[in-house]
């Protein structure tokens, strides 16, 4: 007959756990705060890879692209990609039409 009490447990190691969460040693979560820079970043290219905001994305190069009809391609881009973010917020604030989603990307992260 097999003894219960003889068993042993299958499954994740133990480990004494302190009250640190993150952190050199420690089991958890070790969170790193983005910059400004970076989450500007990371809010353009989510913008820039999300279906409802393309028609957006492709309007505000085109009007770049016009008020600098001399402007590289490559110059066209660094200018949309420093200026796109608040031109979107500023163009779906004023749309009593858009999307609840389109609002959210519009507001930014939090």
């Amino acid at each position: 007959m097999f003894r219960v009490e003889k068993a042993k447990h299958v499954g994740l190691p133990e480990y004494p756990h302190d009250e640190k969460v993150g952190g050199k040693d420690s089991r958890g979560l070790n969170v790193i705060p983005l910059g400004l820079k970076e989450l500007n970043q990371a809010h353009l290219y989510i913008l820039n890879n999300t279906n409802e905001v393309v028609p957006y994305v492709v309007h505000h190069k085109a009007l770049v692209k016009e008020s600098n009809p001399k402007m590289t391609k490559n110059r066209v881009l660094k200018e949309h990609n420093k200026t796109f973010l608040n031109w979107f917020k500023g163009t779906i604030c004023g749309d009593d039409k858009a999307s609840e989603t389109l609002r959210k990307l519009a507001d930014g992260p939090k």
